[in-house]
């Protein structure tokens, strides 16, 4: 079911040496060891043509557990994916295939998901009671619509009989789908690219038929295409709005979102290199900027403009794209810069 999430169904594989997901709401892999989550996933207004062997989400009564019957009311649907797999490779990619389609639903950068409101606070450790779907994190790139673009024999895979998912490899590290549509098989496979808002693919197929992405040019051959799917900037996410109730800007509540925004997850406080520049040891100092002649002070409105607009200064060495933009209380704006201002000396 698309939109009717009814059923817990969060498959993780847990290993006993390492700590657990849930510990971190903002998860992420990297791109030597990507991180595949199974759990519910948003569903990003991707249109109905997408979703022809899904069911129709429908509303239900109202549920009184007291008395155990039903109560004046309807609940609506929560739009989700409950049938998706997640994968991220860190900031550089992350991607949604939806298992009951057995297609490529949508792609972005610069984050995963933000699963506060399945996982809960980590303080409180209760989930949001409805709407419970995570949100996104970082700016898409790619989103499933119409007919699925992988052709054979200049066909959609979609008019060839019914899509089945077979299930998944790891391939050094590297998550492979399988599935199958009609006598077809197909194994399909997407890694960081080195171009922005773009991703690496390498699509199989066990017919001799021509083989082809329809609308990327030179994606097209017999048994198995390698290119590279490009896109543009389609929407930008910055997971779960919170209501943190700061009423003063102070470093001490700068630490708190830190963290709680996943901003730990690229930047280093302590000035040793990550996905983004490190924190530490920042504020007052020079940076090298791309495009630019002359280094720029790392002053208040730097610091400012790198939380509103991360792409208008782009540090030399980072790639854009990776951090989207914070739409944030401008008591939380003040308090992030207070807190970097605190980390002016690397720990």
């Amino acid at each position: 079911m698309r939109k009717s999430l009814t059923l817990l169904s969060l498959c993780l594989p847990l290993l006993a040496k390492e700590p657990l997901l849930t510990f971190d709401n903002q998860p992420m892999g990297t791109i030597e060891r990507p991180l595949v989550l199974r759990s519910y996933l948003p569903d990003p207004g991707l249109e109905d043509a997408v979703f022809p062997q899904h069911d129709t989400a429908r509303k239900v009564s109202k549920y009184n557990p007291g008395p155990g019957s039903d109560v004046p009311g309807e609940i609506l649907p929560v739009p989700g994916l409950a049938a998706a797999i997640g994968v991220n490779f860190g900031p550089a990619l992350s991607f949604v295939f939806d298992t009951t389609e057995a297609r490529l639903m949508y792609a972005w950068q610069g984050g995963f998901v933000d699963m506060t409101p399945y996982w809960g606070d980590v303080q409180k450790g209760s989930r949001v009671s409805f709407d419970y779907v995570p949100r996104l994190v970082g700016t898409m790139f790619f989103k499933a619509a119409g007919k699925d673009p992988i052709e054979l024999g200049g066909k959609s895979i979609s008019d060839l009989g019914p899509r089945v998912f077979t299930g998944y490899k790891l391939d050094k590290g590297v998550p492979v789908f399988a599935f199958s549509a009609g006598e077809t098989r197909f194994t399909l496979a997407l890694t960081p690219s080195d171009k922005p808002l773009s991703c690496d693919l390498v699509l199989t197929s066990s017919s001799d038929a021509p083989l082809t992405w329809r609308g990327v040019e030179g994606a097209s051959g017999k048994g198995k295409l390698s290119f590279t799917l490009s896109g543009t900037e389609i929407a930008k996410f910055q997971g779960y709005q919170r209501d943190n109730k700061i009423t003063k800007a102070s470093a001490e509540a700068g630490e708190k979102l830190f963290g709680q925004y996943g901003c730990a997850a690229c930047h280093s406080i302590d000035g040793s290199k990550s996905h983004g520049p490190s924190v530490g040891g920042l504020a007052g100092h020079k940076v090298e900027i791309e495009g630019l002649d002359q280094p720029v002070v790392a002053d208040t409105a730097y610091l400012l403009e790198s939380i509103k607009s991360p792409n208008a200064k782009v540090v030399k060495g980072y790639p854009p794209n990776y951090m989207p933009p914070f739409g944030l209380p401008d008591v939380e704006y003040d308090s992030l810069i207070l807190y970097i201002q605190s980390l002016a000396q690397p720990e």
